[in-house]
């Protein structure tokens, strides 16, 4: 029998278990991929977590003026209920983060 994937929409909360996490519809935060964490701070998946993300960016000089800075990394971190933290690194993934600008970070 051939099941169709489905695509992602959402990220749940860490250990949610339903219907649509184990289709495929939506992925438990614990589960979730650098990738998709950099979608959903993009707003091309539903942030269903219920949980407070915690964003942090370094940011470099990018040419000889001291005005143009360009964001060289980006740290996501979730403190769970339970105590575990859970951390991405989405420097490899700054394409989809939003923000990605050059010139002054207070532009």
């Amino acid at each position: 029998m051939y099941y169709e994937k489905k695509r992602l929409i959402a990220i749940d909360p860490a250990d949610c278990d339903c219907t649509e996490c184990i289709v495929g519809e939506y992925v438990p935060l614990r589960s979730a991929t650098e990738e998709q964490i950099a979608l959903m701070l993009r707003g091309k998946l539903r942030d269903n977590t219920s949980t407070p993300l915690r964003v942090s960016a370094q940011w470099e000089l990018y040419g000889p003026r001291p005005d143009e800075q360009h964001l060289v990394s980006v740290q996501v971190v979730a403190e769970l209920w339970d105590g575990n933290v859970l951390t991405w690194d989405l420097t490899n993934h700054l394409d989809v983060v939003p923000g990605q600008v050059f010139g002054s970070p207070h532009d």
